[in-house]
């Protein structure tokens, strides 16, 4: 059975992660508005956040970035960084091939990162913000996640609320165990329309030296130039890109749905 969320802490490292990701400081005011709170609430997570180093606060101006605490954090999550960097070239080259938005995530228990995103070269362009957190039965990359992780996850996920994101969302338990089942046949996940409509989502697994998940890539466009059911070229083109960041982490093995 899924385990609560203490409150406080969520929506400390809520805001902590808003901060983070936002391309400028920003404001308590800001800040409380993004988090849907009062000021006087936004000001507590904040002093206490300021406090312990995960954020500083402008002397002039009062505005909120990253701290030390955080920074030095950062540095022990050299395993990440080596992994986006050792995929970007690859991931490039997919984009260039599809002009397609091309993404990675990775896997942490229940939880799904965007921790590399390359915008699409199409004129309207759709993507997936870095930083992102991907929700698991409403995602492709999610449903790749559920496909290759351990049983317990995909059933704690049919036990608890599947929210519906648009009109195309799984939220029926036994539908999405089928759509896991096909997932794990056919190698690849697809989500079209699932998350956002008019944006379909095709992703792959990427498996470490001893086989386990610790990655998702996926491609990302409108259903126009990604289409349902996806292409050949499409297929070809995610799954080979799963593979060979796959072999940059040492798996030789078969992938799934070869």
């Amino acid at each position: 059975m899924q385990k609560a969320r203490v409150k406080t802490s969520d929506m400390a490292l809520h805001i902590l992660e808003t901060i983070a990701f936002s391309e400028d400081p920003m404001s308590q005011t800001q800040i409380a508005e993004a988090m849907g709170i009062v000021k006087s609430a936004a000001h507590k997570h904040l002093f206490t956040l300021e406090e312990s180093g995960w954020v500083a606060r402008d002397p002039i101006s009062g505005r909120y970035g990253l701290g030390p605490k955080a920074w030095l954090v950062g540095q022990r999550a050299t395993h990440i960084a080596d992994l986006a960097a050792s995929a970007d070239s690859l991931m490039r080259n997919t984009r260039s091939e599809t002009g397609l938005a091309v993404t990675m995530s990775t896997v942490n228990k229940r939880m799904l990162n965007v921790i590399a995103a390359l915008h699409g070269t199409h004129a309207i362009e759709i993507g997936v913000r870095q930083g992102s957190q991907l929700s698991l039965h409403s995602s492709a990359q999610g449903q790749v996640m559920l496909a290759w992780s351990e049983p317990t996850l995909l059933e704690d996920i049919c036990a608890g609320e599947m929210k519906a994101l648009t009109p195309h969302t799984i939220t029926d338990p036994a539908a999405l165990r089928a759509r896991i089942e096909e997932t794990r046949a056919r190698g690849y996940g697809l989500a079209p329309e699932e998350t956002l409509l008019g944006v379909n989502v095709i992703a792959a697994p990427v498996f470490d030296h001893a086989g386990r998940l610790i990655a998702t890539v996926a491609m990302v466009g409108s259903i126009q130039y990604l289409t349902t059911p996806p292409s050949e070229d499409h297929i070809r083109a995610i799954t080979t890109l799963g593979q060979a960041i796959s072999q940059t982490r040492g798996y030789r093995g078969p992938m799934p749905g070869a």
